[in-house]
């Protein structure tokens, strides 16, 4: 038949049908290609996303806060209102996502991040860099609610963990990059100092990237030129709960709102950013006090970026094998991760310290876990724009309190920040089990139809 495309040797299960005129399409060579295509984009961005936001960092024991006459509190602050910024972006794009093109609109962002970030290496007192933070933040808050929406719009929900942990990992590849630029660009003597060709450097990566963006990641499935015809009706046809629309339902809003897991969720994201977030801002100062140089703190951030990586990505792999994996996952992570805080906090040698410092990083394998959770049990446009844009501006919450964790009558030891960390991943571990729970129970009550199969099932 000419309007059939099948190939000889496929078997029933590898044919997915489109429509009435008998048009089959092998269904994991179609997500195959999706996933070389959008997949390495969406990991390259947040990569680079992730670089930018550790320049700060990074930059912090290169002579940052003695060339700003930074004090006190002062470099925390210049951490935490990064996330004002980000604040603000959130709540404008719970309107724009819907009414703009998501592709074209996370290239112009990227875009202006990057002139930002290049920008920051000129600062020169702590005003600048307030500013130039705040900016950034405001810029960089559209790629990952945009990356939710995305990622609901290409993939079925029993997919999203596994493709949320990949283009996640994206962070732990763009400090593993970071960590050798930087170790790079420390080593440079003259007129300026090495923090900022970090900034400099960063920035002009990252402006390049926002051109491929633009012309390679697509609007919609509808909109993707690397998509046959009937690839794109099979989209159209058969994901159309995952489909963004422009429609906004109170109705919507109103049961989100009484969901109990909804809740949960926003609870654990909170558990789990207050740790990641002093992590990110004092990672390299708290390597420094432990007794490395500037420049080896560079080097150990390796390790640790790897570490992070595997717990990524081998955690969305396990938890998409079934549907009551991910909290499970999300409980062992912070297991190791409340080992690990308990052997900074009272470790006497400094390989257990440094053994406690990469076990913490295990725990940042659980965000991508409730990316995927929150992408896959909201159906519906409003209650995904509701879901990802609170659970985006509980994170800019969260992002501005972890640092103020870190108090400078606390130093070197910063005991009571590591205290709270491991207070932190127990209650985390209790809301993981909650929301497992609360998933069981409200999986036995959804209706079914009437060949007896559920309507509705959440996946936790």
């Amino acid at each position: 038949m000419d309007n059939c495309i099948k190939e000889d040797t496929m078997s029933d299960k590898d044919e997915l049908h489109v429509s009435e005129a008998s048009v089959y399409i092998d269904k994991e060579k179609l997500f195959r290609k999706v996933d070389l295509r959008i997949l390495p984009l969406m990991m390259v961005t947040y990569g680079l996303q992730f670089m930018d936001k550790l320049a700060l960092g990074q930059s912090s024991v290169f002579g940052l806060k003695k060339d700003l006459g930074l004090v006190g509190q002062d470099y925390s602050w210049s951490s935490s209102i990064f996330y004002f910024g980000y604040m603000f972006g959130n709540l404008a794009s719970v309107r724009v996502l819907q009414l703009v093109p998501i592709g074209k609109f996370v290239s112009v962002a990227v875009c202006l991040w990057g002139i930002t970030l290049a920008c920051t290496g000129a600062c020169e007192n702590y005003a600048g860099i307030l500013a130039a933070r705040f900016f950034l933040g405001l810029l960089e808050s559209v790629v990952s609610p945009s990356f939710v929406l995305i990622t609901g719009m290409w993939w079925k929900p029993e997919q999203q963990s596994a493709r949320s942990g990949i283009w996640f990992a994206g962070n732990d590849a763009g400090a593993i990059v970071g960590s050798f630029l930087s170790f790079g660009l420390g080593h440079i003597t003259g007129k300026l100092s090495p923090w900022r060709y970090i900034f400099i450097v960063y920035g002009c990566i990252t402006f390049v990237w926002s051109f491929a963006i633009f012309f390679f990641l697509p609007d919609s499935p509808s909109k993707a030129s690397f998509l046959t015809e009937p690839e794109k009706q099979y989209y159209a046809e058969n994901m159309k709960n995952q489909k963004v629309e422009n429609d906004w339902s109170w109705d919507e809003f109103y049961s989100c709102a009484k969901n109990i897991n909804f809740w949960l969720l926003l609870g654990s994201v909170v558990l789990s950013i207050l740790p990641n977030s002093g992590v990110q801002s004092y990672g390299n100062i708290i390597l420094n006090n432990f007794g490395f140089s500037a420049i080896n703190t560079t080097l150990l951030n390796l390790p640790g970026s790897i570490i992070a990586w595997i717990a990524i990505t081998g955690s969305g792999l396990v938890a998409s094998r079934k549907k009551g994996l991910r909290c499970l996952m999300i409980s062992v992570c912070c297991m190791f991760a409340i080992i690990g805080g308990s052997l900074i906090y009272k470790g006497q040698t400094l390989g257990a310290k440094l053994t406690g410092f990469y076990f913490v990083l295990v725990q940042t394998a659980t965000f991508p876990l409730l990316l995927s959770m929150a992408s896959s049990n909201f159906v519906g446009s409003t209650r995904k724009t509701v879901v990802s844009n609170s659970m985006f501006l509980i994170y800019c919450a969260s992002n501005i309190a972890g640092p103020q964790l870190f108090r400078s009558q606390d130093a070197p030891t910063y005991t009571y920040a590591f205290r709270s960390w491991v207070i932190c991943f127990c209650l985390n571990v209790a809301v993981a089990v909650a929301m497992a729970i609360n998933s069981h129970i409200q999986n036995k009550r959804q209706p079914v139809s009437s060949d007896g199969v559920p309507e509705f099932q959440y996946l936790y």
